[in-house]
């Protein structure tokens, strides 16, 4: 036998070789996992046993101590008073004894009878309840069972308080605050526009987080001397009042803590022509130096006749006095490159729209570059226990569009396995130990190694202990079923910056290829994980909210529902506080795919995640494939206790011809859409070294749409490159709001909408 193998399997203890177990059940018959060892069987009738125990088996026998009771109130947490049942009864054992008993073991609610909810990796018995049936006293009713958890948000809480890990709380003295967060701390304003900003205080001596309702806010310029660019309410609501650059100081009144600032860029109203502001997607922060494009009353087809590049200034704007047709183009690129020769930004156009005041957000170039963080997770204070400990993390969607099973978790690592010769597969945001016995904790993933975009984000994290007989019969996607049952924790307001790839020096995601010949065949590059932020999560809070949620039918060609309980900010994006997932049923005529209502739990925000607002997020995608997906958000005031997303939109189909730089959407997949109420369109055109972002109007006669052509900058249009891949986002606005609006810097735009976005739709056709 491998000495590894046999290191897992047996022990040595005074001269005897003894098998190692987690259960009974790998002893054998008349044996007992006794201390982490099989050992005989400690009885076969309760004659057997001192009194006051029971003999549980005739045929695998402990003694057990009992309790005699007539009430539950007599027992202790997670057990309760009754008989055994018929056919359980132990031998020996007067079968009409009321006992303490513990509790149906589970990890999800689904694990329990329908007058019941999970806690504490045990059934809890509950009462059943309707809408019109109040449920006692700190219960909420979900999915007809009356569940415990708290406050849902800050509507239910009474003026001056706020909802905060889980309870409506009072603001700090003053005395006890010793730290700030500011959010937003960049943004851009035309005259006449508002911005909130949102102050958390954290006071000693736990450094518990609250949102402030209102606090000491000024206004001053680059010198330092007031400023009156702005006004600010007590409540932190900036009225932009006349052009220039202004700083706005917030600090909470009476509290001995340095004061946080947001800079502010106050545009002058467009008066004529039109202008085009360019601005860092993460940052917020306006960029100087990006030439911009510009063709007024541009051609449905071919090349613009008479194209301007004008360059931003240092405000980030572009003015096209003479632009005054019906409809503009525009293109945008930034010169900036990286450290590996790459640009630093995406290109960015907008076709033929009528806006006037455009706003154009520079993404990272994702080629060749990652954002992402590296995180340890702790599990000495979770509430579940098991010999498999598992854990994963990842950051705030800033792109809800973009997320999927292939990448919700982060790249695929290769890993050892004790007593396996071949690595297997894991996702890198994982993090796995296993505690077998007196074999002690075996690594087996130390690290969680995640993506996303750069900016200011939300990271998460979920861990928990699980038995490995249940581990045994996980299948990948069960994952996220079994978040639900783990501990979470948040750290908010986390700068995640955005890094070439470096060569692989340690075979990290042990794929066999790295920079070191002695002991790789080949190499590669990776993202830059050890320069990604470090995050040290330590999960304890557990998920006590719950949501049923009633998921529309999956559309054609996709197999598989996310749902997440979020937390909505224009500066994080979406912020899962739990998460679960689902398998649907067989395809119906029409295509469709039907899938089982889901309960979902989920953790209260706090930290200064709380400054958001709740919601419920559903995508259907592929579980083997991320080419396809299709999302649902649901916006509320409290985290609702029953959601019915309206049905998911198509999944969009078109092509594009890189040598004539011509878009064409399928009509069909085009006036499914429109009816639908999709009004923007995002097409993003990937080559070798760069991206090209295009934004247009959804056309429901769906004819073919000519990609600007953009300023040369410092390296080439992929727009123009053979091979180049396509993807397609088809975005449905909040009611209101139409894609010219977003498109237009004044009020809400391009920035906001991870929070405006009420559905979507992503295909990457090949």
């Amino acid at each position: 036998m491998d000495p590894r193998v046999a290191s897992l399997l047996y022990v040595c203890r005074q001269g005897d070789c003894l098998r190692q177990c987690l259960n009974d059940q790998l002893c054998g018959a008349g044996f007992i996992c006794e201390a982490g060892t099989c050992a005989r069987a400690g009885c076969v009738t309760k004659a057997d046993c001192p009194s006051g125990q029971y003999c549980t088996s005739a045929t695998a026998g402990r003694c057990l101590e009992y309790q005699l009771c007539t009430s539950t109130s007599e027992c202790g947490p997670n057990f309760e008073c009754r008989a055994f049942t018929s056919g359980a009864c132990p031998p020996g054992f007067d079968c009409a004894t009321k006992i303490c008993q513990e509790l149906s073991r589970c990890l999800v609610d689904t694990d329990c009878p329908a007058t019941a909810y999970c806690r504490d990796a045990h059934c809890q018995p509950t009462s059943a309840c309707t809408e019109g049936s109040p449920c006692p006293s700190g219960l909420t009713c979900v999915a007809n069972r009356c569940v415990p958890g708290g406050c849902r948000g800050h509507a239910e809480c009474a003026p001056g308080e706020a909802c905060t890990d889980g309870a409506c709380r009072p603001a700090p003295p003053a005395g006890n605050i010793v730290a700030l967060a500011l959010s937003p701390r960049v943004a851009t304003l035309v005259v006449g526009d508002t911005v909130q900003l949102s102050l958390v205080a954290y006071s000693a001596p736990d450094s518990a987080s609250f949102p402030l309702a209102e606090a000491s806010f000024s206004a001053v310029d680059a010198s330092g001397a007031p400023s009156s660019a702005v006004t600010v309410s007590s409540k932190g609501l900036v009225t932009a009042v006349s052009a220039g650059t202004v700083r706005v100081r917030a600090s909470p009144v009476g509290a001995a803590v340095s004061p946080q600032e947001a800079t502010l860029t106050v545009l002058p109203v467009l008066e004529s022509g039109r202008r085009v502001t360019v601005v860092d997607a993460a940052s917020r922060r306006p960029l100087a130096g990006v030439e911009v494009l510009g063709c007024d009353t541009p051609p449905a087809s071919g090349p613009c006749p008479a194209p301007v590049t004008v360059t931003t200034d240092a405000s980030g704007v572009a003015l096209f006095p003479g632009s005054t047709g019906a409809t503009a183009s525009f293109s945008a690129a930034s010169p900036e490159t990286r450290a590996d020769g790459r640009l630093r930004y995406d290109r960015v156009s907008v076709v033929s729209t009528p806006v006037r005041d455009v706003l154009l957000p520079l993404g990272e170039n994702p080629v060749h570059g990652a954002a992402g963080f590296n995180a340890g997770i702790s599990f000495n204070e979770v509430h579940s226990s098991g010999e498999l400990w598992l854990g994963f993390s990842m950051l705030s969607a800033g792109d809800p569009t973009a997320v999927d099973l292939t990448n919700l978790f982060g790249d695929t690592f290769l890993v050892s396995i004790p007593g396996l010769t071949q690595r297997v597969p894991a996702p890198a945001g994982l993090v796995a130990y296993a505690s077998l016995g007196l074999a002690g904790t075996t690594e087996i993933k130390p690290r969680s190694y995640g993506l996303g975009l750069a900016g200011r984000r939300t990271a998460v994290a979920f861990a928990g202990k699980l038995p490995l007989a249940q581990a045994t019969s996980l299948r990948p996607t069960d994952l996220l079923a079994y978040s639900g049952a783990m501990d979470y924790s948040l750290q908010a307001f986390t700068s995640t910056p955005h890094l070439p790839y470096v060569p692989d020096e340690t075979d990290l995601d042990g794929d066999g290829l790295c920079s070191d010949t002695t002991r790789c065949q080949g190499s590669e590059d990776l993202p830059d994980y050890n320069h990604f932020t470090g995050i040290t999560h330590r999960p304890r809070r557990e998920q006590l909210l719950r949501t049923e949620v009633v998921i529309p039918n999956l559309p054609s060609g996709l197999d598989t529902a996310v749902v997440a309980a979020v937390e909505l900010s224009p500066e994080a994006g979406l912020m899962p506080l739990g998460l679960a997932s689902r398998t649907a049923g067989a395809a119906q005529p029409d295509g469709t795919r039907p899938v089982q209502p889901v309960l979902l739990r989920s953790g209260a925000p706090y930290g200064g995640a709380e400054v958001g607002s709740p919601g419920v997020w559903v995508f259907a995608t592929s579980a083997t494939l991320g080419t396809s997906v299709s999302g649902r958000i649901v916006r509320a005031t409290t985290l609702p206790t029953r959601v019915a997303p309206e049905p998911f939109l198509p999944v969009p189909t078109a092509s594009y011809t890189p040598a004539s730089r011509t878009f064409t959407p399928s009509a069909a997949s085009w006036s499914a859409l429109a009816g639908q109420g999709v009004g923007l369109v995002r097409v993003t055109l990937t080559g070798a070294r760069g991206r090209h972002v295009v934004f247009l109007s959804l056309d429901a006669s769906g004819g073919a749409l000519h990609v600007p052509e953009s300023p040369a900058g410092a390296d080439v249009d992929p727009a123009g490159q053979a091979g180049v891949s396509l993807e397609v986002a088809a975005l449905r606005l909040a009611e209101g709001l139409s894609a010219e609006g977003l498109l237009d810097a004044p009020g809400v735009n391009l920035l906001q909408l991870p929070v405006v976005l009420d559905a979507y739709s992503r295909s990457r056709p090949q």
